[in-house]
């Protein structure tokens, strides 16, 4: 694989840690970080000053896309636990073309790994493995903090201009912009005609994080978030492509849970996975309560187009009841990784303390059918 050696090799020293309040900064683990994770306070944390991440199992090692302020920053481990500094240069920054659709801010939303034979035909040059990445880019200068520290200024974060682009990239480090059908490059715009349906604009503010399930050749699926005007509450849509760049609109997938559940004033942030065990789509989103509190929930569809159902009604995540634990204000952005095992799961999220700062942390599901959730602990790991 072509990023092997360059990824895992020592890197500079990181930049200072900041606050989420401002524009994020990149920085690895330092011995304090590593310490309080052994702490009931730090369980779970694995990086901090970063959001919206992004981890993928590759040949060599793990990697880590991540939101660093406006741009999308990348780190490398050996076992997906302990994460390195971030690779220079960023791998992908705000766009300085006037006329697009990220010229403020880029956040990272998944990424497909295509290899061998298959890495040649769809990139159309000769490689051993090729990255698509799908992220959100806004006009509006917000986007770069992930996850505020107030409830309602994270509502409002959220509710940005923000659409979906694409970026390939033969190493995972240099990208090049794919541009989409909209007149901003694009993959969707708001307000678009779905498939058999009229023209709705259920999502007249935004599509965002782009989740794409590469179900079989020439069936991808893309789950979004956006605002629906109507409930006045986030909801996840679903969008379909046969080659991954030009996309149809299919309608709602997921909506807000009943009163008094823990998502009843919406649902975001949905990353879909198959689940090789049993055969089905897995589905791990943010949940808003109605007084604004992000946990995260999950849902089951057999088919991954129809039928969601949550699995609980209660969150597989909650947001630490330790007042100083650094996700102890909200938790989102779930990124699910199976393992080896077909019923070991890692699920990496982002968190937010009282104080503001973002971080990314993990929780680990052992034999328990999907159900049970615990945050990872340095010392029993």
């Amino acid at each position: 694989m072509l990023t092997a050696a360059p990824l895992l090799s020592p890197p500079p020293p990181p930049p200072p840690r900041c606050l989420v309040a401002g524009p994020l900064r990149c920085h690895a683990p330092t011995q304090k970080a590593a310490a309080a994770s052994a702490s009931a306070a730090g369980r779970g944390l694995l990086l901090r000053g970063a959001g919206s991440p992004v981890v993928k199992r590759a040949p060599g090692g793990w990697l880590l896309w991540y939101q660093c302020g406006a741009r999308v920053a990348l780190a490398a481990s050996t076992d997906g636990l302990r994460w390195g500094p971030p690779v220079e240069p960023d791998p992908l920054v705000a766009s300085t073309d006037w006329w697009a659709f990220d010229t403020a801010a880029v956040r990272p939303s998944d990424v497909l790994l295509f290899s061998g034979p298959d890495a040649s035909a769809r990139s159309g040059f000769p490689s051993s493995a090729v990255y698509w990445l799908y992220y959100s880019g806004s006009t509006d200068e917000r986007f770069d903090s992930p996850f505020p520290a107030a409830a309602a200024a994270a509502a409002a974060a959220e509710d940005v201009p923000a659409l979906p682009g694409l970026a390939i990239s033969q190493d995972g480090r240099h990208w090049a912009r794919i541009e989409g059908d909209h007149h901003t490059g694009a993959l969707l715009g708001v307000g678009e005609e779905e498939e058999g349906e009229p023209r709705r604009g259920w999502e007249a503010r935004c599509v965002a994080a782009p989740k794409v399930v590469l179900h079989a050749e020439g069936d991808l699926r893309m789950y979004y978030h956006s605002f629906d005007e109507m409930s006045q509450r986030h909801a996840i849509g679903l969008a379909r492509s046969k080659d991954g760049v030009r996309w149809r609109k299919a309608g709602k997938v997921l909506e807000g849970g009943k009163a008094g559940s823990f998502d009843e004033g919406g649902v975001r942030h949905g990353h879909v996975v198959r689940d090789r065990a049993a055969g089905r789509y897995v589905m791990v989103y943010e949940g808003v309560d109605a007084n604004g509190r992000v946990s995260i929930g999950m849902a089951v569809s057999e088919d991954g187009l129809k039928g969601w159902r949550r699995s609980s009604e209660l969150p597989i995540l909650r947001p630490s009841d330790d007042d100083e634990g650094w996700d102890s204000t909200a938790v989102g952005s779930p990124c699910l990784v199976q393992m080896d095992g077909a019923y070991d799961w890692r699920m990496y999220y982002m968190g937010v303390g009282r104080d503001g700062e973002a971080a990314i942390g993990m929780a680990y599901s052992e034999g328990h059918g999907l159900q049970k959730f615990e945050k990872w602990d340095a010392v029993l790991m």
